[in-house]
């Protein structure tokens, strides 16, 4: 499991009643009577760092106090709120608590039993002082040691090789009885629906912009659609700028394109000649795809057999040139079987699923997660089905998506979904992360405007709401 999904699931626990609080409880929990059943010890020493990974370790040391003589020794300041809460009732209970200093790491070799809890999986990179002279004394010292969810230092140079490593949940990326003894998984209490659905954990991968950036450097997104339909392509542009994209283009036939440049003064719309979208078009199309990072194509695009031959061309030439694209609506009738690269989302409804696959979705949840899944693996794809359950799956991993409300079976709450995705994919975003949270944004959005607007909302009212959602879940 991946640094980054561990967080996804700490944050997405908390919502299912989970807290972390109760999470690191219950991990070092597991840590002290793992010691106690494996080893047979007198003394212990704690080493703990200044994360909830130190934090995991105070909790052990609380539980391994009650039979057997504990010392901790704090490598860094307990630095989150509940380290520091785990902190000061180790210090309550009575155990001996050291700060760190140079040449302390001596006394490990009178430990009979070290704990790890130095660094977690949030740390990257070689071991800077004092972890990386610490982790020397502890693989020097003839004490049993054990980790605590990952070995310190874990793929560096110097790392911490323990007898037993204690992780939690899952067993973590680059780990093995090699560099990490004996792995023993411990059951903290994620519950099932933290890693199965989506949820606000699921922010993290959100890319905040550097201070010092500069105008298209946080997201260039082209719209590809429009003729028949006015409205389709401008929703999906602008819900692409509230999602943070720098800029948005547009590419609408010029029959309509006045009319979709009249809805916000923020797009940039260039008219394509004539009524509706075809083959002569895809040149300057072609032409113009260097300028941006991810492209929305098929809002209100029409279904004349120019649209889709222009459209099958498009989606061609982004798949060679690997650049970031969601297909909607009209275009995913013409995507068929084509092998993509990973780099593409694909957000039908059950009916345009069919017209992508030939299969008619069953209402059994878990069949239509098993053949959507295998759709999205075919195509080396991203999928994102839309429906009360939504299902996104890349065909490895796979969600869940119940964060929406009746109201926004609206016209247009699909194409807002779209320009929010391709967004995401603009700023660097994978296809499957882009989605997962391009479906949490669309739906929370879409619950704040039905407080609001009950049935009457639209899908401007849930464009308008996205800016609340990435103030509440970004850092």
């Amino acid at each position: 499991m991946e640094a980054m999904e561990v967080k996804v699931l700490d944050i997405n626990s908390a919502l299912y009643g989970m807290p972390p609080e109760s999470l690191m409880e219950n991990a070092g929990k597991a840590v002290a009577e793992t010691a106690l059943k494996e080893f047979d010890f007198k003394n212990c020493t704690v080493l703990c760092g200044g994360g909830n990974n130190g934090g995991d370790g105070l909790v052990a040391a609380r539980y391994l106090s009650k039979k057997r003589n504990v010392k901790i020794i704090m490598v860094k300041e307990a630095k989150s709120l509940i380290a520091r809460k785990n902190f000061r009732r180790a210090k309550r209970a009575g155990i001996p608590v050291y700060r760190y200093k140079k040449g302390m790491e001596k006394e490990l070799r009178k430990s009979e039993l070290i704990i790890d809890a130095m660094l977690g999986i949030g740390a990257s990179g070689e071991l800077r002082e004092p972890y990386n002279t610490i982790a020397k004394a502890v693989n020097e010292s003839p004490a049993k040691v054990i980790s605590v969810d990952i070995p310190t230092g874990l793929g560096g140079k110097t790392a911490v090789k323990p007898d037993i490593t204690v992780t939690f949940h899952a067993a973590k990326d680059r780990m093995n009885e090699k560099n990490s003894g004996r792995i023993f998984v411990a059951d903290i209490g994620i519950p099932e629906e933290a890693e199965a659905v989506v949820g606000p954990g699921d922010m993290i991968y959100y890319p905040l912009p550097e201070k010092n950036s500069h105008k298209g450097e946080n997201g260039v997104v082209l719209t590809i659609g429009g003729g028949p339909y006015t409205g389709a392509p401008a929703l999906a542009a602008t819900a692409a700028l509230r999602t943070g994209a720098d800029l948005s283009f547009v590419f609408t036939p010029e029959k309509v394109w006045k009319v979709v440049a009249s809805f916000s003064p923020d797009l940039i719309v260039m008219p394509l000649e004539g009524e509706f979208l075809d083959e002569r078009h895809v040149s300057t199309i072609k032409e113009f795809l260097g300028r941006v990072d991810a492209v929305v194509i098929g809002p209100g695009l029409g279904n004349s057999e120019g649209a889709k031959k222009a459209a099958d061309a498009i989606i061609k030439e982004c798949i060679t040139l690997n650049k970031s694209m969601v297909v909607d609506a009209d275009a995913i009738q013409v995507f068929g079987e084509r092998e993509c690269n990973g780099n593409v989302v694909i957000t039908p409804h059950a009916g345009e699923f069919k017209e992508l696959t030939g299969v008619t979705l069953p209402k059994d949840i878990n069949s239509r997660k098993d053949i959507v899944k295998e759709e999205a693996r075919k195509r080396k794809c991203t999928i994102l089905l839309k429906g009360a359950v939504d299902i996104i799956s890349d065909g490895n991993s796979i969600k869940l998506n119940y964060t929406h409300n009746e109201g926004m079976t609206v016209g247009g709450t699909g194409d807002v979904l779209s320009g929010i995705v391709a967004s995401l994919m603009s700023k660097g975003v994978s296809a499957y992360n882009a989605a997962r949270m391009g479906a949490f944004i669309n739906g929370s959005a879409g619950n704040i405007a039905f407080e609001k607007k009950s049935y009457g909302m639209t899908a401007t009212d849930v464009i308008a709401e996205i800016p609340e959602i990435l103030k509440k879940h970004t850092a």
